[in-house]
């Protein structure tokens, strides 16, 4: 797609050939940075030329119609998720209900309040009352994506998966407010979608799938997955939520770049106040399974199809106790 060192990509259809790395590190140091330079400059002139022409109005209709239903049912089951003021938890210091184990020497000496059952804690959830769910999705505009995509179709279920995103959290506003980022060999966190503005119209959501295609064909090679989870998290926190959540949607092509399993499920936990979940929706061999496999239960998941990525979403909101 880009020979030994190209500055970008461009699928005609033509047979591709992996360059072996030891050829690339061959390359001069000089060559590299020309083309590194040569594919920043293509890609700044390819985001300014981004408009809503009659074929990018026709390819993002097409994409969308692809999608149409899945849109419908995550609208429904956004529409379900309910306050984590409603959060059923154990009662403790009870008149009645069920025996409290730890409260034995309290009944044997005469205390009434040694039962507990289950209600809702108003005194915990008061503190968040009115807030939003705060969401972010940290999507993969690696040049992987471009690369093997003529072989399984990734880059076009990553903008798939942000069509369905955005198109799913319209008028959604009043419960959930999500931002979108990118990230490739380049940036950790390329803006797509804003907190503050979210995508009002197609021209604008089409700008986003747009700016992610042209990402991905003219960045750097390289990976920042995991400084682009750290960020997200930290992103997270800035505000206070009812719940706060990041979406790592990626192709598992992270081996490559010496990430470790064990450094992903580190960052998955690091901050309790965040609940991080990852979404492979390709890979190399067996290796989204194996990165879910050692994920903290329930936080990995493999989604080879657009069209399963609800029926995720609905496990990862069940999971959590969100949906009522």
């Amino acid at each position: 797609l880009g020979g030994r060192m190209g500055p970008y990509r461009l699928d005609a259809g033509h047979p591709i050939h992996q360059v072996s790395d030891e050829a690339k590190e061959a390359v001069p140091e000089h060559l590299k940075q020309q083309a590194k330079a040569m594919g920043q400059q293509a890609l700044k002139e390819r985001l300014q030329e981004i408009k809503m022409s009659d074929r990018e109005s026709s390819m993002y209709n097409r994409a969308h119609d692809a999608v149409r239903r899945e849109v419908s049912m995550i609208q429904t089951m956004l529409k379900g998720l309910k306050s984590k003021d409603g959060e059923r938890v154990w009662l403790k210091n009870q008149m009645d209900g069920v025996w409290d184990e730890a409260k034995l020497v309290e009944g044997l000496t005469g205390e009434k309040g040694i039962f507990k059952k289950r209600g809702v804690n108003k005194e915990a959830a008061s503190p968040l009352k009115g807030k939003k769910k705060r969401i972010i999705f940290c999507l993969d505009c690696s040049a992987s994506m471009y690369r093997f995509n003529q072989m399984d179709g990734r880059l076009d279920r990553i903008v798939e998966t942000a069509i369905m995103i955005t198109e799913s959290f319209k008028g959604m506003e009043d419960r959930i407010e999500y931002s979108m980022i990118g990230h490739s060999g380049d940036s950790a966190a390329i803006p797509l979608v804003d907190f503050a503005a979210p995508p009002q119209n197609q021209k604008d959501r089409l700008e986003v799938v747009l700016s992610m295609v042209a990402h991905t064909q003219y960045c750097w090679s390289g990976d920042n997955t995991l400084s682009s989870i750290r960020h997200a998290i930290k992103e997270a926190r800035k505000k206070d939520a009812d719940q706060r959540f990041v979406f790592v949607i990626s192709d598992a092509n992270l081996r490559r770049y010496g990430i470790t399993t064990r450094e992903v499920a580190q960052i998955v936990k690091s901050d309790p106040n965040v609940m991080v979940f990852c979404i492979f929706i390709a890979s190399m061999g067996q290796e989204a399974e194996r990165i879910k496999r050692d994920l903290p239960a329930g936080h990995g998941h493999v989604c080879y199809n657009s069209n399963d990525l609800p029926t995720v979403l609905k496990r990862i909101f069940l999971s959590t106790n969100l949906l009522k």
